[in-house]
């Protein structure tokens, strides 16, 4: 994808982690306060071992993260969490599975889309207990609810595999900074993924970082309406800045 202005992205990576910080996303709350993680499951500057439990943890949160702030889903990951850890059985694909359809559905009712997360979550629990290995893309996105987002999600987090996740908040500011407009379509998605995957290396920690530095950077400064621009770190190379000027 050409962009209009020729957009920097690996200078807007270096910018924002200068600026920002390691951010230590995926956060894992079932390994809240461990050592190496914080209160609410963050692990800035480390990249842990993932366990079975923590990859599936990581791609459920990555469905209720749909449509809703991660706020919501952190109120139903700890509903989850809770509930599985004493019953005995942990956050599983199987347990899951086995809870039944409406009792999920009210364990993540603070996510929203309460009734069709949780038909989702046990199709992605059926699949997960039956996994081995690394799934293919396009088994994730055969998957009903699956759209290339969580996939990418899911891929880069739980799997450390090298797919740039493209989001709301990247494609805002991205448009911003390009000058271009970036529809939610997946022709749109794609082809941005591609170009930001162009301009790094194919390192899954850059990709994590990068995404987690593209949302904070989203919630602190760029947000959707009333940006704050006057100290925003990429200003310079900002389109949007010189519109509102």
């Amino acid at each position: 994808m050409k962009t209009r202005r020729g957009t920097d992205f690996a200078r807007i990576y270096h910018i924002m982690l200068e600026s920002y910080g390691p951010q230590g996303w995926w956060p894992l709350l079932r390994r809240a306060g461990q050592p190496g993680f914080d209160e609410e499951g963050y692990h800035p500057g480390i990249e842990p071992e993932l366990h079975t439990t923590d990859r599936f943890e990581i791609a459920v949160g990555a469905v209720l993260t749909q449509n809703t702030s991660w706020k919501n889903v952190r109120k139903a990951l700890r509903n989850l969490n809770d509930y599985f850890r004493i019953s005995g059985t942990g956050l599983s694909p199987e347990a899951v599975c086995e809870i039944g359809r409406e009792s999920l559905a009210e364990l993540i009712k603070p996510s929203g889309y309460y009734n069709q997360k949780a038909g989702k979550l046990m199709i992605l629990g059926s699949f997960f207990a039956g996994l081995q290995g690394i799934p293919e893309r396009e088994e994730l996105l055969n998957l009903w609810g699956i759209g290339p987002e969580t996939a990418d999600s899911i891929l880069l987090y739980a799997f450390d595999r090298p797919v740039f996740v493209i989001d709301a908040y990247t494609r805002r500011i991205i448009s911003r900074i390009d000058g271009s407009d970036l529809d939610a379509s997946d022709r749109v998605y794609h082809r941005l993924q591609e170009t930001i995957q162009e301009a790094l290396p194919g390192d899954p920690l850059i990709y994590r970082e990068y995404h987690a530095l593209l949302v904070e950077h989203a919630k602190s400064r760029c947000m959707k309406r009333a940006p704050i621009c006057d100290d925003c770190p990429v200003r310079s190379m900002c389109n949007f800045v010189v519109q509102i000027l």
